[in-house]
């Protein structure tokens, strides 16, 4: 029996993106919002460390490498087997991000995709899942993600609307829900941010799984201390471990 029901598999093969509500439960999101506090409180005392720190958005690169609860997070078991499910057995991780949208700040991406092989047309074939966790609850003015439900299937040349607000897309969906909500979606499924109109800052983890055999985004590498809490099958494969290829979790993994 897999992972995902028959409506998560139908919705998320038609519209690229599928919801996961209570994905943190109450006591579980506390943990994961004081792991959060904790690695941003470090990432600002030094500024010397990997990430954005725009105007329109904060960005702690690698969060799992600042505290163990983040780094479990891959492995979250509300939303971790539907990834493995998509991906398939050779699963693995790609980057991870802590991003932190100000209040009252301006979208920091409008609408693109995140998968693209030029010549290549693979409306099938799903080479990323990113993963969501809102630590905030996101109103319809919260700074939200916007998806193009459908939009993974568009050939590689298709032209989108043009607009300067990524609300003016035709067709979107936006991502406003209750902190411990997460969602996911295939790479290749256009998405945007929108403006944070707020007066609270919407905080996101999010954490982007591929192949084995794709190598790990530049600046995501685990470090050693990291490698060394790879205590597990799954945890040595989602940290790049092991051959590229012919690489993949076994059923009981």
């Amino acid at each position: 029996m897999g992972a995902m029901t028959d409506q998560q598999r139908v919705f998320f093969e038609a519209n690229g993106f599928l919801v996961i509500p209570g994905a943190l439960p109450p006591a579980e999101l506390a943990e994961i919002r004081a792991a959060a506090d904790r690695a941003e409180a470090a990432w600002r005392a030094d500024t010397g460390r990997l990430g954005t720190r725009g105007a329109n958005l904060q960005q702690v690169q690698a969060p799992i490498e600042y505290d163990d609860r983040l780094f479990d997070l891959l492995e979250c078991p509300a939303t971790f087997p539907i990834v493995r499910e998509i991906l398939g057995r050779d699963v693995s991780m790609i980057d991870n991000d802590y991003f932190i949208s100000p209040p009252r700040s301006a979208t920091h991406a409008k609408w693109h995709h995140d998968v693209g092989m030029p010549g290549v047309y693979h409306p099938r074939s799903v080479m990323m899942v990113k993963l969501f966790f809102l630590l905030d609850d996101v109103s319809e003015e919260g700074g939200g993600t916007l998806f193009l439900p459908g939009s993974h299937r568009f050939p590689m040349d298709f032209a989108l609307p043009r607009v300067d607000n990524p609300a003016d897309m035709p067709g979107h969906a936006k991502m406003a829900f209750p902190a411990g909500t997460a969602y996911l979606f295939n790479g290749r499924c256009y998405h945007a941010a929108t403006p944070n109109r707020s007066d609270r800052p919407r905080r996101a983890l999010i954490y982007n799984y591929g192949h084995h055999w794709m190598k790990i985004w530049p600046g995501y590498e685990p470090s050693e201390a990291l490698l060394a809490k790879a205590n597990s099958p799954i945890r040595r494969q989602l940290l790049g471990l092991g051959p590229a290829y012919m690489t993949g979790l076994e059923e009981q993994d």
